[in-house]
């Protein structure tokens, strides 16, 4: 036994001899059960459902329990000492667990005076010594609750509130788990007859003025909705009864609908507050009270039960600004984004995964993709359905046309909504003799304001939507999907908004006796050959990948494409295939081919989040991290290292590294490291795909103006890049602009050389690289700095969305061909220069 152990429970700790009664029998146990706690001790926290003393103990009598109560509670009492030792900590550990799961034990009911007894021994501590983490303080409070609940808080109970209250309140700056403790208390001691409001904030003047808009009956059922709102503040969502209460209240109130304009208007607030405060980038800002957050966080639980259109709409953008990132703050309210988030999975499956799907792409916080990803997980389970099943089952069919449009009637004026490609949906205007209005006629201003402003917000809602099912689709190439043919028909042709990606995407049919591959185009399926003589209601299906297939079938479905005129959504048949080289068969267990580059670390940061790996930003601090993709349906973890010694004194004011160096990547099964031959041929290509995306994005040679501005031991590496050998995304941009530029005005100006586009203009002839997209003049290599305005970019068919690259490339080509016409000074002034 140790001395510690020994002071603590021997006669001779004089400590121990302060005015208490011991139990002899808690004592003698007590005793036992730290002594098998400190003799099966593994790390620095005690587990006592491990201990077999802890496991005898649920079957002693209740008032044994409530003796050992009392005894730890005298026993932490008089425990800080200076005579601390070692095993102390973990002692300590024992008892304030053994005593957080006695207040909270069902089994034990305690009566006024106890709990009144219980209330002295705990504020029994010196207040410089008191510290609420130590105590169960919060399962206590909670008895006395339930308790005043029974019998009315009696006036000891009161004070006993009050002792609790000015023990937690003694410091000047006080802790999250501090404050919980006061928001408790001053719950409890509120008389219910006098329940109010706090006006001191915007949110709370808004709830008054709906408060006022309520009398009779109805207002004082809409206190009691109140006074219901205000409790839970330490629950992270709503109790199962807590949810059947607010049910009864929200019908006692009868005017449902005019509820729901008031929450609107209360979600309105603190938009519009977030709003300012984003706007002012504040570091100190006034939000609003506890009392008041309560109050809406409550409403936001409710609104499931609601379902009003509009409601969720407002939540939805109430929970974007909640989470959205201040700069030096973090999210500003992590409770009201996360009761969204709540509210969202409790919707009909359909629209609550719809708009779970939107926030996730839009939320790049990590924490909060997972926690939607598990929220959508849910629903799923309780459906009955797989997470990709109920993905695609809530995806939104908004009543488009054949054509991917929505045409409304505004008195003499049709609108019209269009889809044109992922990231634009256009709004029409068409006069009653079909001329089109560039901008929204007067009439249907003046006259059908609300129908406007819904048909605008339409648009929208498309809009985010295509951009969600752009990114879930993407990755069903790592999902190891496949669909019986009536089902993918249902989806991905019925469903309109799905259709425009599944009739636009190359899908595999496979039969018990062969493999064919169709696009469905003009209401029937074809191949490059033609159109398909095949079963397809007996078929499965699967979404085509170029590295599953011959190269000849590859360059067919290429051609296709352009012939045609068919945009695919993101590269599907010019999709980049990576398959492991000789020099990665020589290293074996990893890949050098993405090593020694230098990246910026803020876009880099950014476009991992967009591609679903795990990564955090490194400073000159403890901060390293690998960037991680996890490949769930394959069991696969990819690995691309990173490495800071060369760039640690390249940081911003805050300490945060301008840029990284690139070094291995890597692949892990779910129990080792795996060589390269090894890897499965998909989740190679396409792990590598990503890190090629990253170091072509992010590598400093992708900015034009670090000729000017970038750091002079980096020039070499920048050149090299700019103007060196091309990565399989250059040779494949390089193989379509050979292509492209024969179909072009400008193709006489056009040749080739070796890695560059070469474009002979009027005044000189240049030198595009179709890596990189920068640019040397002839005859001397002189370098030509452009920024390419993306807005100004040529209208050329491209066979896919996605490379700005190539379509900056072939915005520079064009302007070039017309170097006379050139107006920047920032431009001609270099061409001019010799």
């Amino acid at each position: 036994m140790s001395n510690f152990f020994k002071r603590l429970f021997s006669s001779d700790n004089k400590e121990s001899q302060k005015p208490a009664i011991i139990n002899n029998e808690a004592n003698s146990f007590l005793n036992t059960l730290v002594k098998e706690a400190l003799e099966t001790k593994e790390g620095y926290s005690a587990k006592l459902s491990n201990l077999e003393h802890y496991k005898t103990l649920k079957k002693r009598p209740e008032t044994f329990k409530k003796e050992l109560i009392h005894l730890l509670v005298h026993y932490k009492n008089i425990s800080y000492s200076d005579k601390w030792h070692r095993e102390s900590y973990y002692v300590k550990d024992v008892f304030s667990k053994l005593l957080s799961l006695l207040v909270r034990s069902k089994d034990i009911d305690f009566n006024e005076d106890e709990l009144l007894q219980l209330s002295i021994e705990l504020s029994a501590r010196k207040k410089s010594y008191f510290y609420t983490s130590d105590w169960p303080i919060i399962p206590f409070l909670s008895r006395i609750e339930k308790k005043v609940q029974a019998i009315t808080l009696t006036p000891k109970l009161k004070q006993s509130l009050t002792n609790i209250q000015r023990l937690v309140t003694h410091r000047r700056n006080l802790y999250a788990d501090e404050i919980k403790v006061l928001n408790k208390i001053k719950l409890i001691k509120e008389d219910p007859k006098e329940f109010t409001v706090s006006g001191s904030d915007a949110l709370g003047k808004v709830i008054l003025d709906t408060l006022k808009s309520f009398n009779g009956e109805t207002r004082t059922n809409f206190v009691n909705l109140l006074k219901h709102f205000s409790k839970g503040k330490e629950k992270s969502t709503p109790t199962n009864v807590w949810l059947k209460e607010t049910e009864t209240l929200i019908k006692s109130i009868n005017r449902t609908s005019f509820l729901t304009e008031n929450l609107i208007s209360w979600n309105e607030v603190l938009i519009q507050l977030l709003k300012v405060i984003h706007r002012d980038k504040a570091y100190e800002f006034t939000f609003v009270t506890d009392e008041n957050l309560q109050l809406l966080r409550s409403a936001i639980w409710t609104s499931p039960l609601l379902n009003d259109d509009n409601l969720n709409q407002s939540i939805e953008e109430l929970g974007l600004w909640s989470f959205k990132k201040l700069p030096g703050y973090g999210a500003v309210s992590v409770k009201l984004g996360n009761a969204c988030i709540y509210a969202f999975s409790k919707l009909p499956y359909r629209d609550g995964v719809s708009r779970l799907t939107k926030f996730r792409m839009k939320i790049k916080y990590p924490s909060v993709q997972s926690l939607i990803t598990k929220a959508i997980v849910r629903v799923a389970e309780a459906e009955g359905k797989t997470m990709d099943e109920i993905e695609e089952l809530a995806v939104q069919d908004f009543d488009l046309n054949d054509d991917f449009e929505i045409i409304k009637a505004f008195g003499p004026y049709k609108g019209i909504i269009k889809i044109i490609d992922t990231n634009t949906v256009s709004l029409l205007w068409e006069n009653d003799k079909g001329k089109q209005i560039k901008t929204i006629p007067k009439h249907v201003k003046d006259n059908f304001p609300e129908d406007l402003k819904d048909f605008k917000k339409q648009a929208k809602d498309i809009q985010s939507n295509l951009s969600a099912q752009k990114n879930r689709i993407e990755k069903i190439f790592l999902s190891k999907r496949e669909w019986e043919f009536n089902q993918w028909k249902e989806l991905y042709l019925d469903n309109k908004v799905l259709a425009f990606f599944g009739t636009k995407l190359i899908w595999n049919f496979k039969t018990d006796t062969k493999t064919t591959s169709a696009i469905y185009c003009n209401n029937k399926f074809v191949s490059p050959q033609g159109a398909i003589d095949l079963n397809f209601n007996k078929s499965k299906v699967e979404l085509w990948h170029p590295v599953k297939v011959t190269i000849g079938e590859v360059q067919q479905w290429r051609e296709w494409l352009i012939e045609n005129q068919v945009k695919q959504p993101f590269k599907q048949a010019h999709r980049e295939v990576y398959i492991v080289t000789d020099a990665e068969r020589a290293t074996n267990s990893y890949s050098n081919r993405f090593a020694a580059h230098i990246i910026r670390q803020h876009i880099f940061n950014a476009l991992c989040r967009e591609r679903g790996w795990r990564y955090q930003l490194q400073g000159q601090w403890d901060s390293f991290n690998t960037p991680t993709l996890t490949i769930p349906a394959w069991k696969y973890k990819v690995e691309f290292w990173t490495e800071t010694d060369g760039v640690h004194d390249l940081a911003n004011e805050i300490g945060v590294l301008n840029y990284l160096q690139t070094d291995q990547v890597r692949f892990y099964d779910e129990f080792n490291q795996v060589n390269m031959v090894d890897v499965p041929a998909i989740v190679f290509s396409e792990a590598m795909r990503d890190v090629d995306l990253f170091v072509g994005v992010t590598s400093i040679g992708a900015d034009p103006n670090w000729q000017d501005r970038g750091e002079e031991r980096f020039r070499g590496y920048w050149n090299s890049f700019s103007f060196g050998e091309l990565t399989i995304s250059g040779t494949q941009r390089k193989d379509l602009l050979e292509t492209l530029i024969p179909k072009l005005q400008i193709k006489d100006h056009c040749s080739f050389e070796g890695n560059f586009l070469v474009v002979k203009g009027k005044l000189r002839i240049y030198k595009i690289h179709m890596g990189s997209g920068n640019i040397l003049m002839k005859p001397n290599d002189q370098y030509l700095c452009i920024v390419a305005d993306r807005k100004k970019e040529q209208n050329v068919f491209l066979p896919f969305e996605g490379d700005a690259t190539l379509s900056i490339i072939l915005s520079k080509a064009f302007m070039l061909a017309s170097d006379d016409k050139i107006k920047d000074r920032t431009i001609t002034n270099q061409i001019e220069r010799r």
